[in-house]
């Protein structure tokens, strides 16, 4: 889009784009969660497994060959560590959703017409006010006095 296409192009619509965009987002989001919660449960249980089959192993030491504990404990390792992943992903998921609420919710607002406080400004200067580059000015000016 050039300068004079984007000048085209209202608050209201703009508000209104971005809320489709984030409704449509929003949907993908519960599938997101119950892959993660899935995907979250499997590595917790092939970590606790392992973890039960090394302690076993490190219990029976006398049985147990050095390459087998060694094995195991690799084995561990490497769910432990796939289960850390996926309880990040999994968090980052809840983060998402909380993320998206909040986002929605916002772009509600401003879609209802509650530019309020984006317009305070403008507002204030329509009125008579003083710019926000004047404002600093005016405080200098009158430190200075002091």
């Amino acid at each position: 889009m050039q300068g004079d296409e984007l000048l085209a192009v209202t608050p209201e619509a703009l508000a209104k784009a971005i809320l489709e965009r984030r409704e449509r987002m929003a949907t993908h989001l519960p599938k997101a969660l119950e892959q993660r919660i899935e995907e979250n449960d499997r590595a917790y249980g092939l970590s606790s497994k392992a973890r039960a089959d090394l302690n076993t192993l490190q219990a029976d030491a006398s049985n147990a060959d050095q390459d087998e504990l060694d094995k195991a404990k690799a084995t561990y390792d490497e769910h432990e560590a796939f289960r850390r992943r996926t309880a990040s992903r999994l968090q980052n998921v809840k983060n998402k959703i909380v993320d998206c609420e909040e986002a929605l919710a916002f772009w509600r607002t401003m879609n209802e017409g509650g530019w309020g406080h984006l317009l305070e400004d403008a507002e204030r200067l329509n009125s008579g006010g003083s710019s926000t580059y004047a404002k600093p000015a005016g405080r200098l000016a009158r430190e200075d006095e002091s």
